[in-house]
Parts: structure tokens; C-alpha cells; sequence
């Protein structure tokens, strides 16, 4: 169902009035229908459930008929099945109710009368624990006060199932696994993970009781249960990768990834083991290299089961590997402290020295009827491109004009849509970008100095930088540039980059330049070119800053530590520049734990 902000009580009883209306006319298939309605917006109402016993009281052995499931299911059409179902098949109804929580996990969709009366001991004690199973991975770990308060009732399940089957090791351990999502019940997985554990000592229960200990600040104590489980069996190295990723959060790096590294050895393919590392790595040296090798391992190793968010969680929010870096001109900055409904006013205001166009452009359609006044000369390197290639800004003094025509308004309209100030990670923005390839060039150029207007809120500069990378980007995907090139080949993409990255000094710069950096994350062949591109454009920047403010440079800074295969000098002056310490040394680690 559609979030919504209407009162999910006042729906649910307006479905219900619809529902008696229907059931007095003896019309049963809408009354279930709405009924049905009912059931979705809100599970618990007791009227709910008057209302189906009514339907079900006049429908007799053809009420089950009335909620057939199909596909697609509808939620309230699944739930109202199963509580009909309940009296001759209370399993398959329960199964029922459990694939509501699965799917909205928010709502009560178990937490009725007959699953609290449920005779537990009648049931197999192996469905039993699948049930749990199958509720625990939906409910967040732990899960929310909502979502808690919604499944009570599995808790209360648990604690009769285990009473009732007290020596069957799976349900205790399954029933460990549920109760320590709930907070405050803690105490009480670890009390049922050690009794599965003591019964059948085996990876499941192993695992389930190392959990809950963990949960219950025993990390060393979860960690002995666990290199227990991998002794007994070496082949589990997912056993090693959670570990990993305990020692991980715990600030115990070295540990972590000494394990990791037995695993490694032990099944070089194995790919939780290679995403845990990455990410651990990179968190330690701060070196982009181990996130570009992981982007290589997932070239070679697709995984379909799982979905790994080591990556992301290693790019999330940081400037270019996971969000655009922000504007520092000082006159984005002036723009930031007018209000929005002041600037349509006169003013003036005085600039010590010339800013890239894109930021002056910015502030002149923000504020059209604004002075702006530039002191000094403008220096030759910033109005001038370095090198020969497409120039996307003349000046005229200091004023700077787009060389290109705007953009078409299909072009604008399919850049906004995909423009977004964040990405998962490089090879995330990259697969976003794919839709601006059906662009042609010269468009995708025009979007890069005439961005469209802004398609959400955000802080001055922000959305016309995020549009400027996504612009680039979609070079890369240039069904255009990329005619008659091998699959995958971004050559042509890269010679116009290259040309816009020296071009003239500009938030394009820097868009040109990461979208550089993302095709070498994507095509290992291009790594050197690319760094070599990236680091003089950087050492350029850098050089110039010494005579002048340059606005880009720290920018810069932070794109060369995301390139692949950089020069390790400059590696070492943007690390300096953007003001990170050193990479870290590579540690020699002893030899702490085997898996045998």
C-alpha cells in the first residue's frame, strides 16, 4: 500500500461501513473487497474482525472463496484468508500472517486472538522455527519502538514454543534470534541462544547465540562461540567475514582483517570476505585503492543471492566518492546569507578578485537586479583555457558568456530527473547517469553552463554542481561518442573531458574531472591515462594557488585521492591540500588465530 498521511483508523472504518452496507444487500464479493480494505488500513481493529465473522457466518464453507490469493497478492486480501483459515489449518494461517510482516513489518497483522491462544505444543516445533526465521530478517536489528510494538506478539509466541518444546536446539536458537531485535529482551536471547546451543552445537545455534551476546555487550564471549563453529567447520568462512565485521566496529581493525585474511587464503572467491575487507581497509588506510579492487572483484564476481552494501557504506557521504563537494566562492557564499525573498531587490556588492563563471552565473540569476562588482585584472589562467580544445566560457574582461546555445528542453527536463546531490558510490552515479547517453553531445555540453532549474531544495550551488557531474557522466554514455567503439569504450568521452577539465577554470572543471575518475574505476586500461590527466590538471591548480585564490583546488584535491592508480607524490600534495594525514603504513600483524 501507498504511504499515506490520512488516519488509517478512519479509512479502515470507512471500508467497513462500505463492507455492512454490501453484506446487507447480500452482495458477500464486495463486502470482502472492502472488508479486505479494511484489514490493510488498519489489522488490530477489533470491529475488523466482527465484520469478517459476520461475512464468514453468511458465506458458510464458500467464505474462503471470497479472499482468493492471487497475483499479485493484496495484502488485506492475505490477512483476512488466514484468519478464516485459522480454525482448520492454524500453521498455514500463521504462515499467512507471517508474509504480511515480512512485507510491512510496521502493522499487527499477527497480533490477534487465535495466534495468542495458539496451542504451540500441536505444532511442529521445525515450522515453528522457520516461522521466526522468517519474521526476524524483516524486523531491523533492532528493531524500531513501532515495529517492536507491532510484533509483540511473535515474542510472546517464542516464549510459549520454547516452553512447550524445551529440548529442540533449532527453536531456541530461532527464538534467540527474534527476541534480540526486541529491545529489552536481550537477557532473554541470550538465555534461549545458550539453550539451543548446549542442545546441538552447530553453525545455526552457534551463530544465533554468538549474536545475542554480542547484542548483550559479550563481544569476546560472542567471538570464542564463533571461532568455536569455524574450527568445527572451516569451509563457513562467513562465520570469519562476521567476525570481521564485529572486530570492525569495535575499532579491533588489525584483528578483523588478520581474519579476513585467513579466509582469503582459504577461498579466495569468496565474495563477503572480499566486500568486509575493502571497506575495513579503506576505513583504515583512507586509500581509494582498496575500494577500486573491490569494484574490480565485483567485475569478476557477480553475486545474485545478496546484495553487499560495503561499498556504499564506505562512500556514503563523503565529497566525490559518495556526494558532490560544495561551492566555496565567496559569492555563493554572499547568495547563501540573502533570504529568498530579497533577491529581487537592487543591490551591489564587491568581490576582491574574479570567481569561476559558474558560481557568478549562478548569483546573477538568482539576483538579476544585482551590481556586482570585481576588483583587479583578471588573472590570464583563470579567463584563458590551458589548453587548445573546447572552450565552454569566453570572457569579455570579466564578464563570462556560454560559448553553447541552452539546452533543448527534453534535454533539461531528463537532467533534472536524474541530477541528484549523492550517489551509493562512483559506480553508482556512473548507472544513474545511464539515461542522459540517449543525450547528444552538444546538449549534454549545453546542460553543463545552462543547468536546468532546480528540481528539489537545496543549498545554493549544490544542485547546479550536482547537474554539471551528472552532465559529465552522461558523456560517458554518449550513444553518440560511443558509435562504433568497442562495448564499453569511453575514449572519445575521455578526449572531451580531458578538453573540458583544461579548459577555462570552472565548476566543469572539477564535474569533467570526476567523471574522468569514475571512467577509470569502470575500465582499468584507462587508469593511467586518466591519473595522469586528473594530476596535472590538480598540480596546475595547485601551482596557480600559489599566486592567486583558487576556489576549485581543494576540490581537486579531494578527486585525486579518488582516482585510481595516482602518482603517489601527488597523491601525498592532495592529501596535504585537503588537509588528511598520510596514508596509513601497512601494518605486520601476527599470526593471532587459525581456523583449525
Amino acid at each position: 500500500m501507498a504511504v499515506t498521511e490520512e488516519d488509517p483508523v478512519a479509512q479502515a472504518h470507512g471500508e467497513l461501513s462500505l463492507a455492512r452496507v454490501a453484506l446487507a444487500d447480500d452482495d458477500l464479493a464486495h463486502a470482502a473487497n472492502h472488508l479486505a480494505g479494511a484489514i490493510a488500513w488498519a489489522p488490530a481493529l477489533p470491529e475488523v474482525h466482527e465484520v469478517l465473522a459476520a461475512l464468514a457466518s453468511r458465506a458458510g464453507r464458500g467464505a474462503m472463496a471470497l479472499f482468493p490469493l492471487e497475483e499479485p497478492a493484496y495484502i488485506g486480501t492475505v490477512v483476512a484468508r488466514a484468519h478464516l483459515q485459522a480454525a482448520i489449518a492454524p500453521l498455514e494461517a500463521l504462515q499467512l500472517l507471517v508474509q504480511a510482516t515480512k512485507h510491512e513489518p510496521a502493522l499487527p497483522w499477527a497480533d490477534v486472538s487465535w495466534v495468542r491462544a495458539l496451542d504451540v505444543a500441536r505444532v511442529d516445533p521445525d515450522d515453528l522455527s522457520r516461522l521466526f526465521i522468517g519474521v526476524m530478517q524483516r524486523l531491523g536489528d533492532p528493531a524500531g519502538p513501532e515495529v517492536a510494538k507491532a510484533n509483540e506478539v511473535y515474542l510472546d509466541l517464542a516464549r510459549r514454543a520454547t516452553a512447550a518444546h524445551p529440548d529442540h536446539a533449532m527453536l531456541h536458537g530461532a527464538a534467540a534470534g527474534l527476541a534480540r531485535r526486541f529491545p529489552g529482551h536481550v537477557a532473554e536471547a541470550v538465555r534461549w541462544g545458550r539453550r539451543g546451543h548446549r542442545l546441538h552445537p552447530d553453525k545455526l545455534t552457534s551463530v544465533w547465540y554468538a549474536y545475542a551476546l554480542r547484542a548483550d555487550g559479550r563481544l569476546d564471549t560472542a567471538l570464542k562461540v564463533m571461532r568455536a563453529a569455524w574450527r568445527a567447520s572451516p569451509a563457513d568462512i562467513d562465520l570469519c567475514a562476521d567476525m570481521a565485521n564485529w572486530l570492525g566496529e569495535a575499532g579491533r581493525l588489525d584483528e578483523a582483517l588478520e581474519l579476513l585474511d585467513l579466509a582469503t587464503r582459504a577461498a579466495p572467491d569468496f565474495d563477503c570476505a572480499a566486500h568486509t575487507a575493502a571497506r575495513l581497509r579503506f576505513g583504515r588506510d583512507d586509500d581509494v585503492r582498496h575500494l577500486v579492487g573491490l569494484v574490480d572483484f565485483m567485475r569478476t564476481h557477480p553475486v545474485y543471492s545478496h546484495e553487499h552494501t560495503d561499498l556504499e557504506g564506505a562512500c556514503g557521504g563523503t565529497p566525490w566518492l559518495g556526494i558532490a563537494a560544495g561551492p566555496t566562492e565567496a559569492c555563493v557564499n554572499f547568495l547563501a546569507q540573502v533570504p529568498t525573498d530579497r533577491r529581487d531587490t537592487e543591490g551591489a556588492m564587491r568581490l576582491s578578485a574574479l570567481e569561476v563563471p559558474s558560481a557568478l552565473a549562478l548569483l546573477r540569476r538568482r539576483m538579476p537586479r544585482l551590481a556586482v562588482e570585481i576588483a583587479g585584472p583578471p588573472p590570464a589562467d583563470l579567463v584563458a583555457p590551458l589548453r587548445p580544445g573546447r572552450v565552454l566560457w569566453r570572457y569579455d574582461g570579466l564578464d563570462a558568456y556560454p560559448t553553447v546555445e541552452p539546452a533543448s528542453a527534453r534535454g533539461r527536463e531528463l537532467l533534472a530527473r536524474v541530477a541528484a546531490p549523492a550517489w551509493p558510490h562512483p559506480v553508482g552515479a556512473y548507472d544513474r547517469a545511464l539515461p542522459l547517453g540517449q543525450l547528444p553531445a552538444e546538449e549534454l555540453l549545453s546542460l553543463l553552463v545552462h543547468p536546468p532549474a532546480p528540481a528539489r531544495e537545496l543549498p545554493d550551488g549544490w544542485w547546479e554542481r550536482s547537474a554539471q557531474v551528472f552532465a559529465c557522466l552522461g558523456l560517458l554514455h554518449c550513444d553518440e561518442l560511443r558509435a562504433g567503439a568497442a562495448p564499453g569504450d569511453t575514449g572519445r568521452a575521455r578526449e572531451l573531458l580531458t578538453e573540458i577539465a583544461f579548459g577555462v577554470e570552472d565548476w566543469t572543471t572539477e564535474a569533467a574531472c570526476f567523471a574522468l575518475a569514475v571512467a577509470a574505476w569502470l575500465d582499468p586500461a584507462c587508469r593511467a591515462e586518466v591519473a595522469g590527466t586528473v594530476g596535472r590538471r590538480f598540480v596546475t591548480a595547485v601551482e596557480a594557488s600559489q599566486r592567486r585564490a583558487v576556489t576549485i583546488r581543494d576540490s581537486l584535491a579531494g578527486i585525486v585521492l579518488m582516482t585510481p592508480e595516482m602518482v603517489p607524490e601527488v597523491t601525498a600534495l592532495a592529501r596535504e591540500v585537503a588537509g588528511r594525514p598520510p596514508a596509513a603504513p601497512v601494518r605486520k600483524r601476527r599470526k593471532w588465530f587459525s581456523s583449525r
